[in-house]
């Protein structure tokens, strides 16, 4: 099957899904890909680009929409020519607004990467509550708006379809949940942890973005709770619009054992980071987005075996059990210090959640699922129409 690819994407180490996605495709031989877009540079961040002033700003906006104005024009020749279903990767935002304008007869069978909800990500989960001011509002309807111009829109868990169903009024037919796509490669190959080390430390990771989503002060306090315990290595790994925060407590306690990785790595060191860990850290941001997610980290975290504590508020995609996983109350700093307290306690228990975390994700997220879903429900939409 031929599948366009539209719009101007993010790609890179922080937003890999759709060139991982599409690499599955073409790699798997059931899918013509014509890109037809174009993918911004891969170090850009969307958080580094919003702090960068208003000029800045304008600057990005003006190209992200000229060139989506330029893809979609080429989407609509193609389709033209020959009828195919096109995909979105994200930002899909702006392409489809675009679509929107059309008459729906002349619309093309778009396929959104709706990934993280634009409105939710600036409004809600910047200022930790729903804001619905004149400028929340606004960004709602234009992605409300965008998103019903789309004939299928994916979302990678059960509670962000829920979410993008009531808040954007879209219909649940068309709204699919399915995993992330991950480039594996790098984490299959890794062995299981060893039960007893040499040094006898315990190397505590956290790999992500320095934003609300991840409860980076209740990490913080956890360390800090821990900060007597010789036996702990906590290193974090990541940027963000909360480095802040890291900055102060680096400067504020100068812990030997703190080590904080900002600059920007590849998903090679990444993996390397994690073959070196024994306890992996993941999302405590509490209710809202947080809630929502299975992020990618935890995708790498089980696809190398390695034991998991995130919080108990969590969600997966459409008919997937819950991840072995130890979970500790949202938003809580002293709970997530005992639950690190207890997997360094307890060698037995912590090399079994390695060992069940490596199946379940080649049982439930690994790209063979993705592909399945790609294959069993999305292209028979396309078909159907």
């Amino acid at each position: 099957m031929k599948l366009y690819v539209g719009g101007i994407h993010l790609g890179g180490a922080g937003y890999p899904n759709a060139a991982n996605t599409l690499a599955l495709l073409r790699n798997e031989s059931s899918f013509d890909v014509v890109e037809l877009g174009a993918w911004l540079p891969d170090d850009l961040r969307l958080w580094s680009v919003a702090r960068g002033g208003k000029l800045q700003l304008l600057f990005f906006m003006m190209h992200v929409l000229w060139g989506n104005l330029l893809s979609l024009c080429k989407v609509c020749r193609a389709c033209f020519r020959e009828a195919a279903p096109v995909y979105v990767p994200y930002p899909s935002l702006f392409f489809l607004y675009l679509v929107s304008l059309l008459p729906s007869k002349l619309r093309p069978f778009c396929i959104a990467d709706a990934y993280i909800s634009v409105w939710d990500s600036m409004f809600r989960d910047r200022n930790g509550a729903q804001s619905e001011g004149f400028i929340a509002g606004l960004v709602r309807r234009i992605e409300a708006r965008s998103l019903r111009a789309a004939a299928v829109v994916l979302v990678d868990t059960q509670a962000n379809k829920t979410m993008f169903i009531e808040s954007f009024g879209l219909s649940a037919d068309k709204v699919l949940s399915l995993p992330l796509a991950i480039d594996d490669k790098f984490f299959n190959p890794i062995g299981p942890v060893e039960s007893v080390k040499k040094d006898s430390v315990i190397t505590v990771l956290f790999v992500g973005t320095l934003i609300p989503l991840h409860g980076i002060s209740v990490l913080l306090d956890a360390v800090r709770l821990l900060s007597l315990d010789k036996r702990f290595a906590f290193r974090f790994v990541g940027d963000g619009q909360l480095s802040g925060e890291v900055e102060a407590f680096v400067e504020k306690y100068q812990l030997p054992q703190f080590v904080w990785l900002r600059e920007w790595c590849s998903l090679e060191q990444i993996a390397c980071e994690i073959s070196n860990a024994d306890i992996c850290l993941g999302v405590f941001g509490g209710a809202e987005k947080a809630a929502r997610v299975l992020p990618f980290k935890l995708y790498m975290y089980l696809a190398a075996g390695r034991a998991v504590i995130t919080q108990a508020l969590l969600s997966v995609p459409e008919s997937t059990p819950f991840p072995p996983v130890l979970t500790v109350a949202p938003a809580n700093a002293e709970s997530l210090a005992d639950a690190i307290l207890k997997l360094a306690d307890n060698v037995e228990f912590r090399c079994k959640l390695a060992q069940e975390s490596k199946v379940y994700f080649r049982e439930w997220l690994s790209n063979a699922r993705v592909f399945g879903a790609w294959i069993n429900d999305i292209a028979p939409k396309f078909s159907e129409r």
